[in-house]
C-alpha cells in the first residue's frame, strides 16, 4: 500500500471508524485509541485486506469491532457479550429524543449494539455487517431482530408519550 493509498483510505473511512468505536464504547478517548489502532494495523499489515471478501470500509470496521470487543472483555470480564436482556423503558423526563435513543442503543448488549450501529447508523447491508463482525448473515439477522425488539421496548414510552413509572 502506497502512502497515497493509505492517506485516501484514512480520509475516506476515519469518520466511520471513529463513529462506530464511539457508539460502541461511549467514550471519545476510547474511540480515538481504537481508530488510531485500526489505521496502524492497516499501515502495518495492508496485505490482510482482501477486496474479494469485503469492502475496505467493512474490513476497517471489522478491525474496529475486534478492538472494541477486546477492550470490553478486559473491562467487563464476567459479563456475557450477548444475553437476552429485556430493555428498560426510557425515562421521558431525561432529555431529548435523540439522547434517549442514543442511551437505549448504548444499553444494548455489545453484539446487538454493533449490528444496530453498522446496519442503521453506518448503512451497511446485512452481508457487509456479517463480513465486518465475522458472522453468518442469519446470525446478524437474529442479533438485529433482538436488538430492534429491545429498542422497541426501551423506547415504547416515546410512542405513547406517557412518562414511565
Amino acid at each position: 500500500m502506497t502512502d497515497a493509498e493509505f492517506q485516501a483510505a484514512f480520509d475516506q473511512h476515519k469518520d466511520a471508524v471513529y463513529r462506530f468505536a464511539w457508539r460502541m464504547s461511549g467514550s471519545a478517548a476510547a474511540a480515538e485509541d481504537v481508530a488510531q489502532d485500526v489505521f496502524v494495523a492497516l499501515l502495518r499489515y495492508p496485505d490482510r485486506f482482501d477486496p474479494s471478501r469485503a469492502t475496505l470500509r467493512a474490513f476497517l470496521l471489522g478491525i474496529a469491532r475486534n478492538l472494541v470487543l477486546k477492550r470490553w472483555r478486559k473491562e467487563h470480564r464476567l459479563e456475557p457479550l450477548d444475553d437476552e436482556v429485556v430493555a428498560e423503558p426510557v425515562d421521558l423526563g431525561r432529555g431529548e429524543v435523540g439522547d434517549m435513543v442514543g442511551r437505549a442503543v448504548r444499553a444494548l448488549r455489545p453484539l446487538q449494539r454493533e449490528v444496530v450501529i453498522l446496519a442503521e447508523y453506518e448503512g451497511m447491508t446485512l452481508a457487509e455487517v456479517a463480513r465486518a463482525v465475522d458472522a453468518d448473515v442469519g446470525t446478524v439477522k437474529s442479533r438485529l431482530h433482538r436488538a430492534r425488539e429491545n429498542l422497541r421496548r426501551a423506547l415504547a414510552p416515546l410512542r405513547s408519550g406517557q412518562p414511565t413509572t
